[in-house]
């Protein structure tokens, strides 16, 4: 088992080659620097990865707050098959910490005797839960990834590009996340500030999560205003980010612009030392016209991170 701590975030299209860029230079830094003192490769790595998601009938497995896939890969050695079980865990606002079990499989076929009993929801009885999988989406993507050494950290940062199918539709898949392989979560917080440029918009939403809700035909709902909003920042960011992601998703300017400006007035009246990115993100506030353009921002992302690490 290991302990999952990731970052998620969606990036535009037009964004891609700046950022591509980028960590290629940082990695062929790092490979001079370290060249000597680890076999790590840290260039940039290319896979196609074609994921299925299994659950029960009755949905045992998500209901109880674990997700299930089989990973299929290949590369020059042949085909490979991965089974991992995870947890919900935690989450504030797109940073996840939840525990996670890697298996490999001889085949596509999942098997639920490879993973260790205590794994599974209490009670389970795993022949029967066996027999009852069945496969409910696919997420096929291609992933570029980096591994990045920074300050005290090794951090992964793996671009994926692809789509989630579910129930005769599909979702595209474009975006970027930062996973700690050793080292702490400020510095993955402090790395994820320093990408920021690159436009890049946090996100709560996991690719099994985003697979649950298009095979239910489930839509994004808001998150409502309430005291616990008003006097506990994780809510707050919760109640920022869940109803930033539903004004993306229907372009809704309006409401957009109410829900900034709530959480203006907490972040206010809390006295936050978030400075000098809550007076500049202030400024932004004004003269916002596009839900897109401004959730996408730098700044709006700063600002969420550098609240998020003062949580974390």
């Amino acid at each position: 088992m290991s302990n999952e701590i990731e970052l998620k975030f969606e990036i535009k299209p037009q964004d891609i080659g700046e950022l591509q860029l980028f960590l290629n230079q940082w990695t062929s830094c790092d490979e001079i620097e370290f060249s000597t003192l680890s076999t790590q490769k840290r260039g940039c790595n290319q896979l196609k990865l074609t994921n299925t998601y299994y659950d029960t009938p009755d949905y045992f497995l998500r209901n109880n707050g674990y997700g299930l896939r089989v990973r299929g890969s290949e590369d020059n050695r042949g085909s490979h098959f991965e089974l991992t079980l995870k947890s919900d865990g935690k989450a504030i606002a797109g940073l996840h910490e939840r525990a996670e079990f890697n298996v490999a499989l001889v085949n596509s076929k999942p098997d639920l005797t490879v993973l260790p009993y205590q794994a599974l929801p209490a009670n389970s009885d795993i022949e029967q839960l066996q027999q009852a999988l069945k496969p409910l989406f696919t997420t096929n993507f291609k992933r570029q990834a980096w591994l990045v050494a920074f300050a005290n950290s090794e951090i992964e940062v793996a671009l994926d590009q692809g789509e989630i199918k579910s129930n005769h539709q599909s979702q595209p898949i474009l975006e970027v996340e930062l996973e700690i392989k050793q080292g702490n979560k400020q510095d993955l917080l402090n790395f994820a500030i320093e990408l920021s440029r690159f436009h890049l918009h946090l996100f709560s939403q996991s690719k099994a999560s985003r697979g649950y809700r298009l095979l239910q035909n489930r839509p994004l709902t808001i998150c409502d205003f309430d005291s616990i909003v008003e006097q506990d920042s994780s809510r707050l960011l919760q109640f920022w980010q869940q109803n930033e992601e539903y004004a993306l998703a229907t372009n809704d300017l309006v409401f957009y612009q109410q829900v900034l400006n709530q959480v203006n007035r907490v972040l206010y009246a809390k006295h936050i030392a978030l400075e000098p990115e809550l007076s500049q993100w202030q400024s932004a506030l004004l003269s916002i016209n596009s839900v897109v353009d401004f959730a996408y921002s730098e700044i709006n992302t700063r600002l969420k991170l550098m609240l998020i690490s003062q949580l974390a």
